[in-house]
């Protein structure tokens, strides 16, 4: 995950460096770190002092696993 403000900020300076039209560049806006959707609700639970509520339920088809 990352947050919203951070990719918008991302994709700012990766247009100002194509409208310099020096070249193709690749660019990795996350950390290197995966979180999983538990994860996140749990840092969320954590930040907020608040519970929030989910259910854990199987596997749509075709989601990766």
């Amino acid at each position: 995950y990352i947050h919203v403000v951070d990719l918008a900020l991302g994709h700012l300076k990766a247009v100002e460096k194509a409208a310099k039209g020096t070249g193709v560049f690749t660019y990795n806006l996350g950390t290197g770190n995966g979180y999983s959707v538990l994860q996140v609700v749990e840092a969320f639970e954590k930040a907020s002092g608040k519970n929030v509520p989910y259910k854990i339920v199987d596997r749509r088809p075709g989601d990766i696993a």
